[in-house]
């Protein structure tokens, strides 16, 4: 993979996590799984936010794609 591949995905991850940043409270009440259309590829990203430490993880359904978790 060469660097520009590496930005541009790193830019991906950085858009789809800002995304469900702003639609999700920074901690919820209750744990959170929902869906949303993946700022890359239009396709299906799953994400789930922690009720105990507002840590988000998030995979799109197309392969190859965005995927990250907050440790």
């Amino acid at each position: 993979m060469t660097r520009q591949q590496t930005s541009a995905l790193y830019s991906a991850t950085a858009k789809a996590m800002a995304a469900v940043h702003a639609l999700q409270p920074t901690r919820p009440a209750e744990p959170v799984r929902a869906s949303i259309r993946c700022t890359s590829c239009r396709g299906l990203l799953t994400y789930t936010v922690s009720a105990v430490d507002g840590r988000t993880t998030g995979r799109c359904s197309s392969t190859g794609c965005t995927t990250w978790s907050e440790v």
